[in-house]
């Protein structure tokens, strides 16, 4: 058995476009990966422990995700990392560590 033969339609004869994007992007992209990595270093002398400010700041970027507002002014370039972590910086974002009881 062979597959019917397909036939070009119309829009396949055209001719295909061909999709251009400006080159000059990329210096935008890297100040904001300089400034998330320079907020990320300030971030990191609040909190010393990398795990522990990484677990503060996907929980920060989620609550800003759904909606909660921001404690800091902010840009309208800034992404939601960016914003968790100037929070940080300015101390309005902290952290309680919880002791785990073995007692059962």
């Amino acid at each position: 058995m062979f597959a019917p033969q397909l036939t070009p339609s119309a829009l396949a004869v055209s001719v295909p476009t061909i999709l251009q994007f400006p080159t000059e992007a990329s210096r935008p992209v890297r100040s904001l990966r300089h400034m998330t990595t320079q907020l990320l270093q300030e971030a990191a002398q609040v909190i010393p422990n990398q795990q522990l400010l990484i677990n503060v700041v996907s929980k920060r970027v989620r609550q800003l995700g759904l909606g909660h507002r921001p404690l800091v002014e902010t840009t309208p370039r800034m992404s939601l990392t960016d914003i968790a972590l100037t929070e940080i910086i300015a101390g309005k974002l902290t952290f309680e560590a919880l002791e785990s009881s073995d007692g059962a």
